[in-house]
């Protein structure tokens, strides 16, 4: 069947996830269930209204109550609703990221795959939950991702499918790593030679059914109990079928935003699409407003600090500071404008937008200097990807990085005849031809070019330009009148943010160029966490350092002398002769540094950053791992350093370098610039003046406009891998219209970009819910084991905990409560002997709760005591499972053997890794375990650590020999892999096998070493 030119035909609607029992079909769509008779007239109906992300509906064996997944907690949880109405229930609260429903036993009990109680996400094991609220058992078949069960002649047989990754089939087509499924029947393996990616395996008709993607695209098959007679059922070649389900002999699924149907698996069958059209108004695609503080995505402050042009949301309004209205700039439903800039004193502002299709600059008149006239667009289609823009303080010019490496100048004077039509009533975009006003300033072959800032007399423009490999940079200089291109630093470190001071007197840049190593406190390596520092440049040799030592010593009261002060007119000179031997740092901490600005004065503002770890437990609560940065000014004259604000988001400064705008926490004010704000000086913006309506529809029609753009601007081979990028864009764009929810459009680009057959190419939806937002907390967790007995819910064992890991506390470690009592009442309410005290620590994570318990053995009274409760269990149990490991190897070799397990390949993963790093290769052997690595970017950090080779010992009296390298293996590797070790974990597993450390062992490894950038 050809799918791709009449799918669209439904009533409009993006359903997704169905199930049928009878006449009757649920399904999601909006970010509620709804229920629709299967073939019968009529519209569907709501069967919620919470307006919050569902899944997985499935009826009951009787179809008089669904069992479905939601959101409205912060993570899913099974919940329970009547099909005829009635208030639903909520069953389960595990708090656990990936509780999935996946059936019903024929008994009325509920399965379903959740990762509760494990050490990592991909460790979902199946459930049976009782709809009495009881917490539901653990089955025992291992971690598996979806269930079914099936009494087949006279027998209880279970349908499992086990391997499969995080990602839907149709967010990776034709994905052939090695997690693409393993299905399973009682036991047996089915279809073990199938190369494809299996999903939504189910008993149908005394076969067994499940999706598939081994002919290329994901189709509906099925085979025989025991592997044989494989058959095909539906025949889409241009979208995926998805989410498929059965009552045990019809199949539904969902494709293309709309819902098919098979009605039996007999070889002749042929599948229909629905014809299910939604009522009620589509909320989720109609206008509604938003706080505009919470939406600025850019600034740019005007000559005086007077009022702002402000970006929300993608429009452009103009914000006088003290009192006065706000006034819409540009305000397009369905365009993008982004990266303000003032252009001189002229009252113009010009911006990037996309309204037609690729970036263009636009100016745009502001209404107090020239009333209502139509702004001008420049440059369409010859820009790529605008990165960052400046203007020169003139407005003459515009300064423009691309994502191709190219370094634009934009010529934006108004010639004449521009100037002359410009008095057009209309206010529609004059667009203006292409022309010689842009020119390419340099195109480096090294990633984009960044950090713009021009000279404050506009004749000179300077950067940051990318050098070998990943970090080094040097700072370039250009001569606008000649294009004269001058390297101020030679490239050897990392050189960024250049500026030049408003007196034209030096050049300022900030670079991670200092080598003062810290010694690591556990292995004795050293590294360089302090190597950031501003630098000073003076222009000319006859300008002195103001950090240099005078011959007649400084002024008593500091600073330099009055000669020396006065301040330049701005005018820049250059003597090119010398220019690197005059770099001088600051005298300041090294620390973190970035957004360098000059200001009046001739001095500096910058942000300052904490230095912290990578997991943030440097910070006093190791759950808040911001470290938001703190605004310093620098005065060159008196070379001192002044605090202007404690803690901040972002700045900008105005166009005379008097103001800054200052956004903290959602609250805008703008300050003076060289001093610190008091009541006086401070002016606090209201931003809700601001009134933007956000159009969804228009809104989603541009974002999947930007999105194509994007991934065909950075993709890492340009031909796209032989895809015809357009064609898919052009396939999916009719869906767009269908979407009536973030998710539901987060779910329609994951299945485009899915069409690249890549890895990382990730989404996350904008917004949590299509309706307001819900009271939210997290689930609070105990990290213990309760099991139910007559007296009560009593502690079968309490995780111990690992003191060098913050996350991974016990919260009932050190409070006196035993294995054996009973837990009664939680915040004086009393433990229900059915559902157990988790309903009872709902939203409870993080706060203080007092739990009540009864010792064992009638040790005395009960006791009370005071916890708080986790938000996330995984790494206490981690941990656990860690310990467990490494016990069964230190039985199983005598203790001869070492153990490490390495989680991930970032900052938790290092962690890890050498928590236990010195004890365990002092062992003759060692296993390294990457099985469920996560990936990251430091597997070339432990494969350095693995090569270490023993050439020799430290005698030391007294004192056992050490090894010399340190901290060495002393004998074999081996390493286990299975198909969740994933991205920089596949690196590892190949690394170790590339250079013979030693056998991998275990089942093929994901298969994702196509990375991301963060650009």
């Amino acid at each position: 069947m050809s799918d791709a030119s009449d799918v669209f035909e439904n009533a409009p609607g993006y359903l997704r996830f169905p199930h049928l029992h009878g006449d009757r079909l649920c399904f999601a769509a909006e970010d509620d269930l709804w229920v629709a008779q299967v073939d019968g007239p009529g519209r569907a109906w709501r069967l919620t209204v919470d307006r919050t992300k569902v899944g997985h509906p499935r009826f009951s064996p009787d179809g008089r109550r669904i069992a479905y997944t939601s959101w409205r907690s912060l993570v899913p949880e099974i919940h329970l609703i009547p099909v005829d109405g009635g208030p639903g229930r909520r069953l389960t609260y595990w708090g656990s990221p990936d509780t999935r429903v996946c059936s019903w036993t024929p008994e009325g009990d509920i399965l379903a795959v959740a990762s509760h109680g494990e050490p990592f996400s991909y460790f979902t094991w199946a459930y049976k939950v009782p709809t009495d609220g009881a917490p539901g058992g653990k089955l025992p078949w291992g971690p598996v991702s979806d269930i079914a069960v099936a009494d087949i002649d006279g027998e209880h047989k279970t349908l499992l499918l086990t391997g499969t990754p995080p990602h839907e089939p149709a967010s990776w087509k034709r994905y052939r790593g090695g997690a693409m499924g393993r299905l399973w029947l009682h036991g047996q393996r089915l279809l073990a030679d199938l190369h494809g990616r299996l999903d939504s395996p189910m008993f149908v008709g005394g076969r067994i059914a499940f999706l598939s993607d081994h002919e290329g695209v994901g189709n509906l098959y099925s085979c025989a109990y025991d592997g044989s007679d494989l058959r095909r059922h539906t025949d889409h070649d241009a979208f995926y079928a998805r989410n498929a389900s059965s009552d045990g002999s019809r199949v539904v699924y969902q494709c293309a935003g709309g819902l098919w149907i098979v009605d039996d698996l007999s070889p002749d069958s042929i599948p229909r699409r629905l014809d299910i059209r939604l009522g009620g108004p589509r909320a989720g695609r109609r206008p509604y407003q938003v706080p505009a503080a919470q939406h600025i995505d850019g600034t740019s402050v005007d000559e005086t600090g007077r009022a702002s042009a402000v970006v929300v949301r993608g429009s452009l309004y103009w914000l006088t500071h003290r009192d006065g209205p706000a006034r819409t700039i540009t305000d397009t439903p369905g365009v993008r404008v982004r990266l303000p800039e003032m252009l001189g004193v002229g009252g113009q502002v010009a911006y990037v937008t996309d309204a037609e299709g690729e970036d263009a600059i636009e100016i745009a008149y502001l209404p107090r200097a020239s009333g209502d006239r139509a702004p001008r667009r420049l440059a369409s289609g010859e820009l790529g990807r605008v990165l960052e823009m400046v203007a020169d303080p003139q407005g003459e010019r515009l300064a423009i990085a691309s994502n191709d490496g190219r370094l634009l100048l934009i010529t934006v004077s108004e010639e004449p005849a521009a100037a002359a039509g410009a008095e057009q009533s209309e206010k529609t975009p004059e667009a203006v031809e292409p022309s010689e006003a842009v020119t390419v300033l340099i195109r480096s072959i090294n990633g984009p070019v960044r950090d713009l800032a021009f000279s404050p007399d506009g004749n000179w423009l300077t950067w940051s330009h990318p050098g070998i490999g990943r970090s080094l940079r040097q700072i370039k200089m250009a001569r606008i009148k000649d294009r004269l291109i001058v390297d101020v630093t030679n490239g050897r470190f990392e050189d960024e943010n250049p500026v030049f001071t408003r007196d034209g007197r030096y050049l300022a840049f900030l670079s991670w160029r200092g080598f003062d190593p810290v010694y690591d406190v556990h292995t004795g390596d050293l590294s360089f966490p302090l190597g950031c520092r501003p630098y000073l440049v003076p222009l000319s040799s006859a300008t002195p350092s103001p950090f240099a030592v005078n011959p007649e010593g400084r002024p008593a009261a500091g600073g330099l002398d009055p000669l020396e002060e006065e301040e330049g007119d701005g005018v820049v000179t250059v003597e090119i002769e010398g220019l690197e031997n005059r770099v001088t740092p600051f005298p300041v901490t090294a620390s973190k540094y970035s957004e360098m600005r000059p200001v009046a004065g001739g001095g500096l503002v910058w942000l300052r950053w904490p230095i912290s770890g990578a997991l943030g437990e440097t910070f006093v609560n190791p759950d808040d791992t911001s470290g938001r940065p703190t605004l310093e000014h620098f005065n060159i004259s008196k070379a001192k350093k002044s605090e202007l604000v404690g803690h901040l988001d972002w700045f900008a400064v105005s166009g005379d370098g008097t103001r800054l705008v200052v956004l903290d926490e959602g609250d805008l004010r703008a300050v003076p610039s060289t001093e610190s704000g008091d009541v006086d000086t401070t002016v606090w913006i209201d931003v809700r003046r601001i009134m933007h309506e956000v159009d969804p529809g228009a809104e989603w029609r541009q974002a999947y406009a930007e999105a194509g753009r994007l991934i065909q601007a950075y993709f890492w081979e340009p031909d796209m891998c032989g895809i015809d990028w357009g064609a898919i864009l052009e396939q999916y764009r009719p869906l767009v219209e269908r979407v009536a929810s973030p998710d539901e459009f987060a779910d329609l680009l994951r299945e485009v970009l899915g069409e690249l057959g890549t890895s990382h190419a990730y989404v996350s939806s904008a917004r949590r819910n299509e309706g307001p937002a819900h009271y939210q907390r997290y689930q609070g967790l105990l990290g213990t084991n309760f099991v139910r007995r007559d007296e009560g819910w009593m502690v079968k064992r309490i995780l111990p905990g690992d003191s060098s890991d913050s996350k991974a506390r016990s919260p009932l470690a050190g409070t006196g409560i035993r294995e054996g009592a009973v837990l009664t009442h939680v915040d004086g309410r009393p433990v229900d002997p059915v559902t157990g005290p988790y309903p009872l620590l709902a939203a409870a994570g993080g706060t203080t709760v007092e739990l009540t318990f009864v010792p064992a053995e009638a040790e005395g009274g009960p006791r009370r005591a005071a916890v708080v409760p986790l938000v996330d269990e995984r790494p206490l149990r981690y941990q656990d499972w860690v310990a467990k490991r490494r016990a069964v190897v230190r039985e199983l070799s005598g203790g001869r053997c070492g153990y490490l397990h390495i989680p991930d390949m970032g900052g938790s993963g290092w962690a890890q890794f050498n928590r236990d790093l010195r004890m365990e290769v002092s062992r003759p052997a060692l296993i390294v375990d990457v099985r469920g690595n996560a990936g990251g970017h430091i597997s070339e950090l432990v494969v350095e650590k693995l090569t270490r080779k023993i050439l020799g010992w430290d005698l030391t009296r007294n004192a056992r020999p050490v090894s010399y390298a340190s901290n060495a293996p002393r004998g074999p590797i081996v390493a286990l892999t299975d198909e969740a070790t994933s991205s920089d974990g596949d690196m590892i597993t190949a690394a170790i096998k590339l250079l013979k450390l030693g056998p991998v062992v275990g089942s093929r490894t994901w298969g994702g070493v196509v990375g991301m950038t963060g650009r």
